[in-house]
């Protein structure tokens, strides 16, 4: 016996399968033929009172009749409970922390936890407040905030659970980042100094310096005030020059320290000298 597979037209989508039973003298030749698997993509539209689906295919040219026999498979349900991805943030509150475990669901979780190396982290809920459990709702998302303290290691592994019962287990370094468009990459500082002068001693500038990568910008003073364009989400060294007025010496001042973490597009600071 030999076995056949035929794909009738593309128009029909459909898969025909065909046995052949072996010919011998004085016997006709026996075919059997069975309808195979249409998939059409679609959605589940309704269930009626009778207990019947009523379900819209993604295609309307999708080659479907009225009677055809039918299997429903939900798709989302052989998905995982949850994926994950890293975020490289800069935050001081709650605490200090330069990256997160974003959790996202593809279901309702009701008491979604993450762990680091068996450390449990921490997400704000609502109103703010850091909790080890959080409910992840579908489609939603969460973000476990690792502390700054915390040794970041490709082979740490990073668990989620949902009570008691692990959903994933990975390891850190595996995990993609998610995707960050800054919605202010760059910030207005500008603010006051003070004093506005000392006897003759009177500030010409100020001077941010990144405690990274040592880029310096500088804000000219006018009328005892600046303004200035710093990249956010960076730690600064702030430093006031001075003139003093008429002996034409000039100096510097520490005027302490600035961890720009704007929301806005505009930041005050007020420069202490």
């Amino acid at each position: 016996m030999t076995a056949v597979t035929e794909t009738n037209t593309p128009e029909d989508g459909r898969i025909t399968e065909t046995e052949v039973a072996a010919e011998t003298p004085g016997q006709e030749r026996i075919t059997a033929s069975k309808l195979g698997v249409l998939v059409v993509d679609g959605k589940v539209e309704r269930l009626t009172g009778a207990g019947k689906f009523v379900v819209a295919p993604v295609r309307e040219d999708a080659a479907v009749e009225v009677g055809d026999q039918v299997m429903i498979v939900i798709v989302d349900k052989l998905q995982a409970a949850v994926y994950i991805q890293t975020l490289k943030e800069r935050v001081t509150t709650p605490f200090r922390s330069n990256w997160a475990i974003v959790v996202r669901g593809n279901r309702y979780v009701e008491s979604c936890s993450v762990t680091y190396d068996g450390k449990q982290l921490s997400a704000l809920d609502s109103s703010g407040v850091a909790r080890h459990a959080l409910p992840l709702p579908r489609d939603g998302s969460l973000s476990f905030r690792i502390p700054e303290f915390v040794d970041m290691e490709n082979e740490s592994t990073v668990e989620v659970k949902d009570g008691e019962t692990i959903l994933l287990t990975v390891k850190f370094g595996s995990l993609a980042a998610v995707p960050v468009k800054e919605a202010y990459p760059t910030v207005t500082v500008s603010g006051r100094f003070s004093p506005l002068s000392k006897k003759d001693t009177f500030p010409s500038s100020v001077e941010f310096t990144n405690t990274a990568t040592g880029q310096v910008f500088l804000g000219v003073a006018v009328n005892g005030e600046y303004s200035v364009q710093l990249p956010n989400r960076e730690s600064y060294r702030v430093n006031v020059s001075w003139n003093m007025i008429p002996e034409n010496k000039t100096g510097n001042a520490q005027a302490g320290t600035l961890a720009l973490n704007a929301n806005d597009h505009s930041f005050t600071f007020e420069a202490n000298w």
